[in-house]
Protein backbone atom coordinates (compact mmCIF):
# COMPACT_ATOMS: atom_id res chain seq x y z
CA UNK A 1 0.00 0.00 0.00
CA UNK A 2 2.86 2.60 0.83
CA UNK A 3 4.41 1.66 -2.42
CA UNK A 4 1.15 2.57 -4.36
CA UNK A 5 0.96 5.58 -2.71
CA UNK A 6 4.36 6.65 -2.85
CA UNK A 7 3.84 6.15 -7.03
CA UNK A 8 1.02 7.97 -7.00
CA UNK A 9 2.80 10.95 -4.83
CA UNK A 10 5.61 10.42 -7.72
CA UNK A 11 3.23 10.53 -10.51
CA UNK A 12 1.32 13.59 -9.22
CA UNK A 13 4.67 15.45 -9.05
CA UNK A 14 5.95 15.05 -12.93
CA UNK A 15 2.58 15.52 -14.08
CA UNK A 16 2.90 18.60 -12.13
CA UNK A 17 6.19 19.47 -14.11
CA UNK A 18 5.35 18.43 -17.46
CA UNK A 19 2.10 20.76 -16.80
CA UNK A 20 4.22 23.85 -15.34
CA UNK A 21 4.01 26.64 -17.87
CA UNK A 22 7.64 28.00 -19.51
CA UNK A 23 7.72 31.71 -20.28
CA UNK A 24 8.89 32.04 -24.43
CA UNK A 25 11.50 34.63 -23.51
CA UNK A 26 12.24 37.47 -26.19
CA UNK A 27 15.70 39.71 -26.23
CA UNK A 28 14.31 42.99 -26.75
CA UNK A 29 17.15 45.14 -28.37
CA UNK A 30 18.45 48.56 -27.11
CA UNK A 31 16.29 48.06 -23.90
CA UNK A 32 17.20 46.47 -20.75
CA UNK A 33 14.47 44.53 -20.52
CA UNK A 34 14.00 40.86 -21.77
CA UNK A 35 9.84 40.09 -23.10
CA UNK A 36 8.24 37.10 -21.54
CA UNK A 37 5.00 35.38 -22.70
CA UNK A 38 3.13 33.25 -21.43
CA UNK A 39 0.10 31.37 -23.02
CA UNK A 40 -3.07 29.31 -22.34
CA UNK A 41 -6.14 28.64 -23.78
CA UNK A 42 -7.88 31.98 -22.40
CA UNK A 43 -5.57 34.21 -22.88
CA UNK A 44 -1.72 35.82 -22.90
CA UNK A 45 0.30 37.65 -20.56
CA UNK A 46 3.06 39.67 -21.90
CA UNK A 47 5.57 41.16 -18.97
CA UNK A 48 8.96 42.31 -18.95
CA UNK A 49 11.82 41.84 -16.10
CA UNK A 50 15.55 43.88 -16.13
CA UNK A 51 18.78 42.51 -17.27
CA UNK A 52 21.11 42.06 -14.97
CA UNK A 53 24.48 40.72 -14.86
CA UNK A 54 24.88 40.21 -10.88
CA UNK A 55 25.06 36.73 -9.80
CA UNK A 56 23.17 38.14 -6.60
CA UNK A 57 19.75 37.08 -5.62
CA UNK A 58 18.67 40.98 -6.10
CA UNK A 59 15.52 42.47 -4.86
CA UNK A 60 12.29 42.75 -6.74
CA UNK A 61 10.45 45.74 -8.36
CA UNK A 62 7.15 45.60 -9.70
CA UNK A 63 5.38 48.73 -11.26
CA UNK A 64 2.26 48.91 -12.12
CA UNK A 65 1.24 51.71 -14.73
CA UNK A 66 -1.46 54.55 -14.20
CA UNK A 67 -4.52 54.21 -16.44
CA UNK A 68 -4.32 53.62 -20.29
CA UNK A 69 -4.68 50.97 -23.38
CA UNK A 70 -0.90 51.35 -25.11
CA UNK A 71 1.62 48.79 -25.05
CA UNK A 72 4.60 49.69 -21.96
CA UNK A 73 6.80 50.69 -25.25
CA UNK A 74 6.21 52.57 -28.26
CA UNK A 75 7.63 52.77 -31.64
CA UNK A 76 8.78 56.50 -33.07
CA UNK A 77 8.63 57.44 -36.69
CA UNK A 78 12.29 56.83 -36.51
CA UNK A 79 11.80 53.24 -35.60
CA UNK A 80 13.47 53.92 -32.31
CA UNK A 81 11.09 51.91 -29.02
CA UNK A 82 10.43 54.53 -26.23
CA UNK A 83 9.62 53.50 -22.57
CA UNK A 84 5.98 55.00 -21.87
CA UNK A 85 4.48 55.27 -18.03
CA UNK A 86 7.38 56.29 -16.91
CA UNK A 87 9.23 52.67 -15.57
CA UNK A 88 12.19 54.42 -17.70
CA UNK A 89 13.16 56.67 -15.12
CA UNK A 90 13.16 53.32 -12.01
CA UNK A 91 15.46 51.57 -14.53
CA UNK A 92 17.39 54.62 -14.73
CA UNK A 93 17.60 55.20 -10.89
CA UNK A 94 17.94 51.37 -10.30
CA UNK A 95 21.68 51.26 -10.57
CA UNK A 96 22.31 47.43 -10.65
CA UNK A 97 20.45 47.12 -7.27
CA UNK A 98 17.20 45.52 -8.22
CA UNK A 99 15.43 44.02 -11.03
CA UNK A 100 12.37 45.79 -12.37
CA UNK A 101 8.99 44.10 -13.44
CA UNK A 102 6.67 45.84 -15.88
CA UNK A 103 3.19 43.98 -17.08
CA UNK A 104 1.50 44.27 -20.32
CA UNK A 105 -2.52 45.20 -19.28
CA UNK A 106 -4.89 42.36 -20.06
CA UNK A 107 -6.03 42.56 -24.35
CA UNK A 108 -2.39 44.49 -25.20
CA UNK A 109 0.27 43.58 -26.99
CA UNK A 110 4.02 44.85 -27.16
CA UNK A 111 3.82 47.96 -29.31
CA UNK A 112 0.53 48.22 -29.57
CA UNK A 113 -1.08 51.92 -29.15
CA UNK A 114 -4.80 53.29 -29.08
CA UNK A 115 -7.94 51.95 -28.67
CA UNK A 116 -8.81 48.10 -28.80
CA UNK A 117 -11.43 45.71 -28.93
CA UNK A 118 -9.30 43.36 -27.12
CA UNK A 119 -8.28 46.15 -23.79
CA UNK A 120 -12.59 46.89 -23.90
CA UNK A 121 -13.44 43.09 -23.21
CA UNK A 122 -10.61 41.94 -21.31
CA UNK A 123 -9.58 44.61 -18.77
CA UNK A 124 -11.09 45.24 -14.98
CA UNK A 125 -9.39 45.14 -11.86
CA UNK A 126 -9.86 41.29 -11.44
CA UNK A 127 -7.82 40.46 -14.74
CA UNK A 128 -5.28 42.92 -14.44
CA UNK A 129 -4.22 42.07 -10.94
CA UNK A 130 -4.49 38.21 -11.93
CA UNK A 131 -2.01 38.55 -14.72
CA UNK A 132 0.26 40.53 -12.43
CA UNK A 133 -0.32 38.16 -9.61
CA UNK A 134 1.16 35.55 -12.06
CA UNK A 135 3.95 37.94 -13.44
CA UNK A 136 5.25 37.79 -10.42
CA UNK A 137 4.94 34.41 -9.08
CA UNK A 138 6.42 33.07 -12.13
CA UNK A 139 8.99 35.58 -11.62
CA UNK A 140 9.81 34.45 -7.99
CA UNK A 141 9.63 30.89 -8.98
CA UNK A 142 12.01 30.54 -12.15
CA UNK A 143 14.43 33.56 -11.80
CA UNK A 144 16.72 34.30 -9.45
CA UNK A 145 15.26 37.42 -6.88
CA UNK A 146 15.28 37.71 -3.39
CA UNK A 147 12.03 36.11 -2.84
CA UNK A 148 12.13 37.81 0.53
CA UNK A 149 12.60 41.76 -0.79
CA UNK A 150 9.58 42.51 -2.90
CA UNK A 151 8.17 45.97 -3.79
CA UNK A 152 5.07 47.26 -5.49
CA UNK A 153 4.62 50.19 -6.66
CA UNK A 154 1.52 51.55 -8.21
CA UNK A 155 0.97 55.02 -9.81
CA UNK A 156 -2.66 56.76 -10.10
CA UNK A 157 -5.08 53.68 -11.39
CA UNK A 158 -2.47 51.15 -10.29
CA UNK A 159 -2.25 52.54 -6.82
CA UNK A 160 -5.61 50.23 -6.49
CA UNK A 161 -4.10 47.57 -8.61
CA UNK A 162 -0.93 47.42 -6.37
CA UNK A 163 -3.33 46.94 -3.22
CA UNK A 164 -5.12 44.24 -4.59
CA UNK A 165 -1.82 42.55 -5.79
CA UNK A 166 -0.15 42.84 -2.33
CA UNK A 167 -3.29 42.03 -0.78
CA UNK A 168 -3.06 38.62 -2.98
CA UNK A 169 0.43 37.91 -2.44
CA UNK A 170 0.81 39.28 1.18
CA UNK A 171 2.72 36.09 2.17
CA UNK A 172 5.70 37.47 -0.73
CA UNK A 173 5.30 41.36 -0.63
CA UNK A 174 7.52 42.85 1.58
CA UNK A 175 6.69 46.81 0.83
CA UNK A 176 3.86 48.63 -1.13
CA UNK A 177 4.05 52.08 -2.55
CA UNK A 178 1.23 53.75 -3.53
CA UNK A 179 1.81 56.91 -5.71
CA UNK A 180 -1.09 59.48 -6.06
CA UNK A 181 -3.52 56.44 -6.31
CA UNK A 182 -6.39 57.14 -3.73
CA UNK A 183 -7.44 56.40 -0.57
CA UNK A 184 -11.11 55.71 -0.24
CA UNK A 185 -12.62 54.69 -3.46
CA UNK A 186 -12.23 56.73 -6.65
CA UNK A 187 -15.73 58.08 -6.31
CA UNK A 188 -14.47 60.77 -3.59
CA UNK A 189 -12.06 62.29 -6.03
CA UNK A 190 -14.98 62.14 -8.63
CA UNK A 191 -17.33 64.08 -6.57
CA UNK A 192 -15.13 65.99 -4.98
CA UNK A 193 -13.40 67.48 -8.38
CA UNK A 194 -16.73 67.14 -10.03
CA UNK A 195 -18.26 69.43 -7.29
CA UNK A 196 -15.64 72.53 -7.21
CA UNK A 197 -15.85 72.24 -11.45
CA UNK A 198 -12.68 70.06 -12.27
CA UNK A 199 -14.69 67.81 -13.98
CA UNK A 200 -17.80 67.54 -16.49
CA UNK A 201 -17.03 71.83 -16.27
CA UNK A 202 -17.07 71.69 -20.07
CA UNK A 203 -19.10 72.48 -23.05
CA UNK A 204 -19.14 68.77 -23.90
CA UNK A 205 -21.14 68.15 -20.91
CA UNK A 206 -23.29 71.30 -20.58
CA UNK A 207 -23.27 71.51 -16.56
CA UNK A 208 -22.72 74.97 -14.82
CA UNK A 209 -23.42 73.95 -11.96
CA UNK A 210 -22.11 71.57 -8.89
CA UNK A 211 -25.60 69.84 -8.70
CA UNK A 212 -26.15 69.08 -12.36
CA UNK A 213 -22.63 67.55 -12.01
CA UNK A 214 -23.53 65.95 -9.19
CA UNK A 215 -26.23 64.55 -10.31
CA UNK A 216 -24.67 63.22 -13.49
CA UNK A 217 -21.95 61.31 -11.23
CA UNK A 218 -24.40 59.57 -9.32
CA UNK A 219 -26.44 58.74 -11.58
CA UNK A 220 -23.48 57.53 -14.14
CA UNK A 221 -22.59 55.25 -11.34
CA UNK A 222 -25.77 54.23 -10.81
CA UNK A 223 -26.52 52.55 -14.10
CA UNK A 224 -22.68 51.73 -14.12
CA UNK A 225 -23.79 49.01 -11.40
CA UNK A 226 -27.12 47.73 -13.06
CA UNK A 227 -24.97 46.97 -16.20
CA UNK A 228 -21.37 46.14 -14.42
CA UNK A 229 -19.93 43.78 -17.20
CA UNK A 230 -20.68 46.21 -20.44
CA UNK A 231 -17.62 46.35 -22.42
CA UNK A 232 -19.16 48.68 -24.75
CA UNK A 233 -20.87 51.32 -22.81
CA UNK A 234 -18.09 53.90 -21.50
CA UNK A 235 -17.98 56.67 -18.93
CA UNK A 236 -14.77 58.74 -19.30
CA UNK A 237 -12.91 56.60 -22.11
CA UNK A 238 -13.44 53.14 -20.10
CA UNK A 239 -15.73 50.72 -20.41
CA UNK A 240 -18.76 49.79 -17.15
CA UNK A 241 -16.93 46.89 -16.80
CA UNK A 242 -13.32 48.45 -15.84
CA UNK A 243 -15.60 51.62 -13.98
CA UNK A 244 -17.31 48.52 -11.77
CA UNK A 245 -14.86 46.87 -10.41
CA UNK A 246 -12.47 49.96 -9.98
CA UNK A 247 -14.85 52.24 -7.82
CA UNK A 248 -16.44 49.09 -5.73
CA UNK A 249 -13.36 49.12 -3.45
CA UNK A 250 -10.62 51.32 -2.60
CA UNK A 251 -6.98 51.07 -1.63
CA UNK A 252 -7.87 51.49 1.97
CA UNK A 253 -10.11 48.78 2.11
CA UNK A 254 -7.17 46.35 -0.28
CA UNK A 255 -4.00 47.31 2.28
CA UNK A 256 -6.51 46.59 5.92
CA UNK A 257 -5.34 43.31 4.81
CA UNK A 258 -1.65 44.03 3.95
CA UNK A 259 0.35 43.49 6.99
CA UNK A 260 4.30 44.45 5.70
CA UNK A 261 5.27 48.09 5.17
CA UNK A 262 3.11 50.87 3.46
CA UNK A 263 4.79 54.29 1.71
CA UNK A 264 1.73 56.91 0.45
CA UNK A 265 3.13 59.92 -1.98
CA UNK A 266 0.62 62.27 -2.88
CA UNK A 267 1.17 66.00 -4.83
CA UNK A 268 -0.77 68.61 -3.30
CA UNK A 269 -1.36 70.24 -6.82
CA UNK A 270 -2.75 66.52 -8.25
CA UNK A 271 -5.97 67.60 -10.23
CA UNK A 272 -6.57 64.21 -10.86
CA UNK A 273 -6.65 62.55 -7.83
CA UNK A 274 -8.04 64.90 -4.47
CA UNK A 275 -4.64 65.21 -2.44
CA UNK A 276 -6.93 64.60 0.80
CA UNK A 277 -7.73 60.91 -0.17
CA UNK A 278 -3.89 60.32 0.63
CA UNK A 279 -4.25 61.73 4.42
CA UNK A 280 -7.70 59.72 4.92
CA UNK A 281 -5.87 56.38 4.13
CA UNK A 282 -2.52 57.57 5.87
CA UNK A 283 -4.56 58.36 9.19
CA UNK A 284 -7.21 55.16 8.23
CA UNK A 285 -4.57 52.61 8.27
CA UNK A 286 -3.15 54.35 11.09
CA UNK A 287 -5.53 53.78 12.89
CA UNK A 288 -5.46 50.15 11.94
CA UNK A 289 -1.76 49.92 13.41
CA UNK A 290 -0.05 49.81 9.49
CA UNK A 291 3.73 50.44 9.35
CA UNK A 292 2.68 53.24 6.75
CA UNK A 293 4.14 56.47 5.81
CA UNK A 294 3.39 59.58 3.90
CA UNK A 295 5.05 61.66 1.84
CA UNK A 296 3.34 65.03 0.59
CA UNK A 297 5.07 66.76 -2.61
CA UNK A 298 4.95 70.47 -2.27
CA UNK A 299 2.79 71.83 -5.82
CA UNK A 300 3.38 68.35 -7.59
CA UNK A 301 0.98 67.49 -10.06
CA UNK A 302 -0.51 63.89 -10.63
CA UNK A 303 2.76 62.69 -12.42
CA UNK A 304 4.65 64.99 -9.27
CA UNK A 305 6.33 67.40 -11.55
CA UNK A 306 6.54 70.27 -9.38
CA UNK A 307 4.98 73.46 -10.62
CA UNK A 308 7.48 75.99 -9.23
CA UNK A 309 10.52 74.61 -10.18
CA UNK A 310 10.30 72.53 -14.13
CA UNK A 311 14.02 71.59 -13.83
CA UNK A 312 13.52 69.28 -11.06
CA UNK A 313 12.14 65.77 -12.00
CA UNK A 314 9.79 65.63 -9.62
CA UNK A 315 8.94 61.95 -10.69
CA UNK A 316 12.64 60.51 -10.78
CA UNK A 317 12.88 62.42 -7.00
CA UNK A 318 9.90 60.56 -5.81
CA UNK A 319 10.87 56.66 -7.68
CA UNK A 320 13.94 57.55 -5.58
CA UNK A 321 12.99 58.25 -2.28
CA UNK A 322 10.16 55.25 -2.95
CA UNK A 323 13.29 52.84 -3.37
CA UNK A 324 15.40 54.67 -0.80
CA UNK A 325 12.68 53.55 1.93
CA UNK A 326 13.06 49.93 -0.03
CA UNK A 327 16.38 48.82 0.37
CA UNK A 328 17.09 51.23 3.36
CA UNK A 329 14.50 51.03 5.56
Amino acid sequence: MRKVFCTLVLLAFISSLSNAQVAKIQYLENLPYDKYELEDAADSLTFYLSVNSSKEQLPLVAFIQGSGMNSLFSKAENGRIRSEYGHSSLYDISDGKFRILIVEKPGVQYLQTGHSKSFDHKFSLESWAEKIVEAINYTLENEPVATDKVLIIGHSEGGLVASRVSRLLSDKVSNVAILAGEGPTQLYSLYKFAFDGTFFNTEEHNMPSAAERLAYLKNTWKEILSDPNNTEKKFMGFTYLRWSGMLSTSVMEELAHFDNKILLAQGTDDKNVHPETAIILFTTLLSKGKAVQLQMIENANHSFTISENSSLDGWNLTLTKVIDWFLHE
